[in-house]
């Protein structure tokens, strides 16, 4: 591991308890994008467009409409050896991949094999983890209020995730049509930050079990650096304690704000994983949703 990624580390969080910290949270997030891929395909109708695949030990998404969701989720180096089959997965698609291995440090066979093939280097992403209770301290109290979105609110709510991550206007329309079908799953709960009547930012909890995901949290442009996200974050680990859950992962962009607002919230980094590009189509890199992943603050 690198210099700089160990000094993301938190202190006295090295060793095989780590390793499989980080590798239950590239787990538990390859099951929340699984689930909200299935979703799509089943309410939908997007057989033909969504396509989720078992290689080895990693999951494979792909989604011919949103080129976000061309992810594969690696939680060990057992995959280096099927690149070529991870290759032809992406194959005659519109938009490159992503392949997320286990957190850096575990082994270079994954890495030199990526390189090896043509692979670019791409995000790194940091793991996080904490047991639950967590004292997560108070933030900007008064200033935003957090709650679960309520019937009514639902447009709204989509409408400011797009926003927040910044995907492009001409996208909305597709994205609105499969993003509804969210609402009614039983282990996702949506919830939106206000500021007063405006909205100021939105927040997902996922479920499995007694785990809990942060995920897809992020704050409209004119609200961020308030401590909006801060708020998100606290409300959806206290309400992942009130589920009765005993551990709570978030990942973020290594290094960026959504990382330390988790870290100051008392996650723990417990890996950091650099992600490699493939490209699709004889080398286009390009998005379709947003220039800006999902998981830069979750």
């Amino acid at each position: 591991m690198s210099p700089a990624c160990a000094d993301l580390l938190d202190p006295g969080q090295h060793g095989e308890r780590n390793t499989s910290l980080s590798v239950a949270a590239i787990r538990l997030f390859a099951r929340y994008d699984s689930l909200r891929l299935r979703t799509y395909q089943e309410r939908e109708a997007h057989g033909d467009r969504i396509h989720i695949a078992s290689i080895g030990s990693a999951t494979a998404l792909r989604f011919d409409e949103v080129g976000y969701f061309n992810r594969v989720y690696s939680p060990d180096q057992s995959v280096s050896e099927s690149l070529a089959e991870i290759e032809k997965f992406y194959g005659g698609g519109s938009f490159a991949g992503e392949f997320i291995g286990p957190p850096e440090g575990v082994d270079g066979q994954i890495d030199e094999s990526c390189r090896s093939r043509g692979w670019a280097p791409g995000r790194r992403y940091a793991w996080l983890h904490a047991r639950l209770p967590i004292a997560a301290p108070a933030c900007c109290p008064g200033e935003f209020s957090v709650r679960h979105v309520a019937a009514g609110e639902q447009e709204s709510f989509l409408l400011s995730y797009l926003r927040a991550f910044e995907a492009r206007p001409e996208r909305f329309a597709n994205a609105l049509r499969n993003m509804r079908h969210l609402f009614g799953v039983s282990d996702l709960e949506c919830l939106m930050a206000w500021q007063g009547e405006q909205p100021s930012g939105v927040g997902m909890l996922y479920r499995f079990r007694k785990t809990a995901g942060l995920c897809a949290g992020a704050t409209l442009p004119e609200y961020r650096r308030q401590g909006c996200h801060s708020a998100l974050l606290t409300a959806r680990i206290r309400l992942a304690e009130e589920r009765g859950c005993d551990e709570v992962f978030g990942w973020a962009a290594a290094g960026g704000q959504g990382h330390a607002n988790m870290q100051r919230m008392g996650l723990k980094t417990a890996g950091i994983t650099t992600a490699w590009r493939l490209p699709a189509n004889g080398g286009k890199h390009g998005d379709c949703m947003s220039g800006r992943s999902p998981f830069t603050a979750s």
